[in-house]
């Protein structure tokens, strides 16, 4: 294949366009493309892989989803301090010192 330029070929492979006179178009003849059938088609086709796509990812979520009984769950027993009366510490990952009950004098 030569890929070497002639200029005795140029006039075959690009005709000047300088001497013919201008196209002349309408507004709809100079459009690239219609509306119609091939555009609703394709609406509809790319609608239809959104939804084929959309069901493939729901089913593979479920499908790695852990079981229910796998799932973080609170700890059971009371979630009340033993003190609420307590002030907070410092750490929370140390329990607040237990104060000792007030005396209750009687008569």
């Amino acid at each position: 294949m030569n890929t070497r330029f002639d200029p005795q070929e140029a006039d075959t492979r690009r005709p000047d366009r300088a001497g013919s006179p201008p196209v002349v178009e309408t507004a709809t003849e100079a459009r690239q493309g219609s509306w119609g059938a091939p555009v609703l088609k394709m609406l509809i086709a790319g609608l239809i892989l959104a939804m084929v796509a959309w069901a493939g990812a729901e089913w593979w979520g479920e499908s790695t989803a852990p079981p229910a009984d796998r799932t973080a769950t609170p700890p059971a027993g009371s979630t009340t301090p033993a003190n609420p009366n307590a002030p907070p510490t410092a750490n929370p990952s140390t329990p607040p010192v237990a104060t000792p009950p007030a005396s209750q004098s009687g008569n």
